[in-house]
């Protein structure tokens, strides 16, 4: 069985309220989970996260006011404090506290299939989240019928977090690869953006909002359209590169490809963290590129199961020869038929499970 499923409607303030009020567990595990990294990777406590996250409500409000509607929603609807909330939404920004920024925020492999490599002229997004483990049991999926206007949105997420992993009714499709340098950006939570992005119509929007204003993280965002086309976004502290597929196939995993970011004198800094990233980079590659004929869900679902270089392949678990803290394994695997509107969505390895099937409709 997948994560817990439940749609929803409303202006932002109702869609969250209604998000707390269903996922109050969730949002305890999401808060734990936090409350543990930020004191094992910056010596952050809860308090003082809470405090610090409201330094980040002027900038949010700019981006969109409603973002800080829903997140009062969810604390209304939950119980928790707004600051809870609103930490959990910062969590990526607010590690950078410790002066941490070099530590990884997630070990992801993104793939990215245009029409004109596709099955029956259909184009795929598909993605590994690699994470805490133990983030499985805080994970909800969420069905969002926005009444300000704003496209429908699948979503999966830690609970409380209001933007993530989604596929709207507009046809836009969006997976996060996490990056990072050797100086901490400072900006629009990194959460925020990928919510903005879901509330767009077309690729080209997409990347203007994502980069409107200064993001607090490194950042590459794999986005996909119904059109059939798809970029990776790579954003470093001041400045963005996108990166169009080639042959119809575009992968991206945790370090810069862009040959011109970061920029100099700044350094990629998740390279060092996460060296497998080139591992996987070059499987998911060698995988698909295999195929002679055209690209089915079937042959992406051989690369996100992959264990070449285990544990730390492609399909990812936890190593035990690295500290509890630092481990990572794949919290889910996602397959979005970017044509249709059909999602192919396991929760854990898709080496242990099968996918399941669910459908944003398309308009």
């Amino acid at each position: 069985m997948n994560f817990p499923y439940i749609e929803i409607e409303g202006n932002p303030y109702e869609i969250g309220f209604q998000e707390g009020e269903n996922f109050k567990q969730q949002i305890q595990g999401s808060i734990d989970c936090y409350k543990a990294m930020f004191m094992d990777y910056s010596n952050l406590s809860w308090d003082r996260a809470k405090e610090l996250s409201r330094q980040f409500i002027p900038v949010i409000t700019e981006y969109n006011p409603d973002y800080i509607e829903e997140m009062q929603g969810i604390s209304d609807g939950s119980g928790f404090d707004f600051e809870d909330i609103l930490a959990l939404n910062c969590r990526s920004e607010l590690v950078f506290v410790g002066k941490e920024f070099d530590k990884a925020d997630g070990g992801c492999t993104s793939i990215g299939i245009s029409r004109d490599a596709g099955i029956s002229s259909n184009a795929f997004l598909a993605h590994n989240w690699d994470w805490k483990t133990s983030q499985r049991s805080s994970m909800v999926m969420m069905k969002i019928t926005q009444k300000n206007g704003k496209p429908t949105i699948f979503m999966v997420t830690e609970a409380g977090i209001i933007g993530k992993t989604g596929f709207n009714s507009a046809g836009i499709c969006l997976y996060l690869n996490a990056l990072s340098t050797d100086q901490a950006p400072a900006g629009l939570p990194l959460h925020m953006a990928m919510r903005g992005i879901l509330d767009c119509k077309t690729i080209a929007e997409a990347i203007g909002t994502a980069t409107r204003m200064p993001l607090g993280c490194c950042a590459s965002f794999m986005i996909g359209h119904k059109n059939g086309e798809c970029i990776a976004l790579e954003i470093e502290n001041e400045d963005f590169d996108v990166l169009y597929p080639k042959d119809g196939i575009l992968v991206h995993t945790n370090h810069f490809i862009s040959p011109r970011l970061p920029i100099v004198p700044r350094k990629d800094t998740c390279k060092y963290k996460l060296p497998d990233s080139f591992i996987r980079l070059g499987r998911a590659e060698k995988i698909i590129r295999k195929k002679e004929k055209y690209i089915t869900p079937e042959d992406i679902m051989v690369a996100l199961r992959d264990h070449v270089e285990y544990p730390t392949s492609i399909c990812r678990h936890n190593d035990p020869q690295t500290e509890p803290g630092l481990q990572m394994g794949t919290v889910f695997s996602m397959i979005a038929n970017l044509t249709t509107g059909d999602i192919y969505f396991c929760k854990g390895n898709p080496c242990e499970k099968e996918y399941e099937m669910y459908r944003i409709d398309l308009v």
